[in-house]
């Protein structure tokens, strides 16, 4: 048994569905489960996803951290607890992946995995960055070198005992708080190479792109058929473009360096109007502390930048 399994709550189940819509069509024989981290009820789900919510994990701090994680670093916390779960229940599983709500399948993925490997992460990068103010080397080793929106395992003694660690740190150490070395559940994905020697970086071209690919990796299309780098599309990433994302939104601006992943990104947010409106999604999500993030808030912080720069100069001189 193959299992896709991604996390969420209101605020992206629309996207949720869609990775669920695109598992179906390309990896028909794999399990999908939704975990599910809102008290909202979810009814009418499609046949094809298994709901998993999230106080069914056995997550022996779940009280402490709802009240510590705002809702949107409770989500990536409840993913190796998830996975841990979804494992238990399932011992015949040969291959667990996770894909963040935000992905969404355009190829199978089987042809692009080998069978040597514990554990494939997927780099933020893949060669050395184009120069521009919006991404750089350095944001990307503050975010962390794998990209924590999809990894495949095999379980197995040690990557079962990477799940157990990633789990305890996610517990009280996931806040987005890069001053204090904390990124959500996505920095620790830097020890997996030294809990798991037979883990492997999945370096194909059309693997998962997203803002972290423009820079370095061209993405055209023409009739459906998406190419990066000439190889197929095989999964692409919308984080930081429809909701907040503590990482990604920052350089939404990306978005403009590539016409056919901004033409993609028009016809996916065309399909979330549509699940939005199909399950009624709406409000502030039940678990975590709620937080406002402005619409406005690059703005304000170019300004702020601006500002900075001003009063620094007047300083000196």
């Amino acid at each position: 048994m193959n299992i896709i399994y991604t996390v969420c709550n209101r605020t992206n189940l629309a996207h949720a569905l869609a990775l669920a819509d695109s598992v179906l069509q390309y990896q028909p024989d794999s399990v999908f489960y939704l975990g599910w981290v809102d008290s909202m009820p979810v009814n009418n789900l499609p046949a094809n996803i298994r709901l998993f919510p999230v106080t069914e994990p056995a997550i022996p701090s779940w009280k402490a951290m709802q009240e510590q994680y705002f809702d949107f670093e409770l989500l990536p916390a409840c993913r190796p607890w998830s996975a841990l779960e979804i494992l238990a229940k399932h011992p015949d599983c040969e291959q667990l992946a996770f894909l963040a709500p935000t992905v969404l399948l355009k190829q199978p993925i089987d042809g692009i995995l080998g069978n040597s490997q514990d554990m494939l992460l997927t780099p933020n990068i893949s060669a050395p960055l184009e120069p521009s103010s919006v991404l750089d080397d350095k944001r990307i080793l503050n975010a962390g070198m794998f990209h924590s929106g999809s990894w495949i395992l095999k379980p197995n003694e040690t990557t079962l005992a990477m799940l157990r660690w990633w789990a305890s740190r996610t517990a009280d150490r996931a806040n987005f708080d890069l001053c204090s070395g904390m990124n959500t559940d996505q920095l620790w994905l830097n020890y997996v190479p030294v809990w798991v020697p037979q883990a492997s970086i999945l370096h194909h071209a059309g693997w998962h792109y997203g803002l972290n690919s423009v820079l370095n990796r061209k993405l055209v299309g023409q009739n459906g058929d998406y190419r990066v780098n000439g190889e197929p599309l095989i999964s692409v990433d919308f984080a930081g473009l429809d909701f907040f994302d503590p990482i990604w939104s920052d350089h939404a601006a990306l978005l403009h360096r590539n016409q056919t992943f901004k033409a993609l990104f028009h016809e996916y947010k065309s399909v979330i109007k549509q699940k939005k409106a199909q399950f009624g999604i709406g409000g502030q999500p039940g678990f975590g502390k709620p937080v406002t993030i402005s619409a406005n808030r690059m703005l304000r912080n170019k300004m702020a930048s601006g500002l900075k720069s001003l009063t620094t100069f007047i300083d000196q001189f």
